[in-house]
């Protein structure tokens, strides 16, 4: 995994502050910036970690229906993007940023699936 955060970190335009491994039945935070580290509790990540396993699994069934690879998700907020990139039906990278504009979500999106490939 401390390949992908390294080629997540590497893309210019896009700073960093949570990549996380999400597994079928937990999660390691590989990196968070530190002026976030007492941002989020325990609790808070569990929920989201909840959260994000039920859509990994949702989309997995979408990108059958669709007969497409599902290589990654964006969820834009107002200064956020966020970006779940699937490894297996159980398994993801997690990577949030701060939302600037231009935003480079294509650059990240194809760094990142090719780590998996």
């Amino acid at each position: 995994m401390s390949q992908i955060v390294d080629t997540l970190r590497g893309i210019d335009g896009a700073t960093a502050r949570v990549i996380a491994r999400l597994d079928s039945l937990d999660f390691t935070i590989e990196c968070v910036r530190e002026d976030l580290e007492s941002e989020y509790t325990d609790r808070d990540l569990e929920e989201a970690y909840q959260l994000l396993m039920a859509n990994q699994v949702t989309g997995d069934d979408f990108k059958d229906l669709i007969g497409e690879e599902f290589q990654a998700q964006t969820l834009f907020f107002e200064n956020i993007v966020v970006l779940v990139l699937p490894s297996a039906r159980y398994e993801a990278a997690f990577a949030s940023f701060d939302r600037r504009d231009p935003f480079p979500v294509i650059d990240l999106a194809e760094a990142a699936t090719s780590e998996f490939a």
